[in-house]
């Protein structure tokens, strides 16, 4: 399946570049681990559904959509904090993050 949406594109990059670094996260750390992986596919999946509905009723998924994009941001500000990823780790996971994010708020105009 070919996707025209650039946020899904851009959000299918993010998880291909990370989930395998997520996936080998020391299992002391498997609750938070979880939560990610869980919420990383949460997003693609409102964000599919988002797509396809009618402008006027796309405003509050997207919003939900950014509060899970800044809620995993979140989780990894925990894992840098807990010293699991480096700080140009996390500023790398971060900025794309960011990417995402102006993608989504430009799609809300």
């Amino acid at each position: 399946m070919i996707d025209k949406l650039i946020v899904v594109k851009e959000y299918k990059l993010f998880i291909n570049r990370y989930y395998k670094f997520i996936i080998n996260l020391d299992n002391t750390y498997k609750s938070i681990k979880d939560i990610i992986i869980k919420n990383i596919y949460s997003i693609l999946s409102d964000i599919y559904y988002c797509n396809l509905l009618e402008v006027n009723k796309r405003k509050n998924y997207q919003r939900k959509i950014i509060v899970n994009i800044k809620m995993l941001d979140f989780y990894f500000n925990q894992l840098y904090l807990y010293k699991v990823i480096t700080k140009d780790h996390y500023n790398s996971i971060s900025s794309n993050l960011v990417i995402i994010l102006k993608l989504i708020y430009g799609w809300m105009k």
